[in-house]
């Protein structure tokens, strides 16, 4: 599994671990493998998943700051949430992705799980955090 696919079961994970906050990273990704009916989760899925939900209270707070003032992640589409997670840990936390791939992964990812006009809103949450 190359790493785009991998960045897609992690962004079903993180969005199922934010449907039910209180479950562990382990108990998501038992989750994830049975529902996408996979042999094994790719370790960089499996990186990303702990990672987000494990700093999913700084992740959160980072991008409450970069929104529009008056506006709520509960006003946020939820799959755009975990999409948005996913690449910000990427961006803070990971050596293993530039931050413009990170965002151009987030823009891929909302054209296969988001609405086409949600991608404008992506790039410009996540514009805020790559470093020029």
């Amino acid at each position: 599994m190359n790493r785009h696919e991998s960045r897609r079961v992690a962004m079903q994970a993180v969005f199922t671990a934010n449907q039910e906050p209180e479950a562990s990273a382990d108990e998501v990704m038992t989750t994830i493998v049975k529902t996408l009916e996979l042999q094994e989760l790719p370790a960089y899925s499996k990186a990303l998943i702990t990672g987000v939900i494990e700093n999913r209270v700084e992740l959160e707070a980072s991008l409450v700051a970069k929104l529009r003032s008056g506006w709520t992640l509960k006003r946020i589409n939820p799959i755009v949430i975990a999409i948005l997670e996913v690449a910000l840990y990427e961006i803070n936390h990971s050596d293993a992705v530039d931050a413009k791939v990170a965002v151009n992964e987030a823009l891929n990812l909302c054209d296969e799980f988001a609405d086409p006009k949600e991608k404008a809103f992506i790039n410009g949450v996540l514009a805020n955090f790559v470093k020029k």
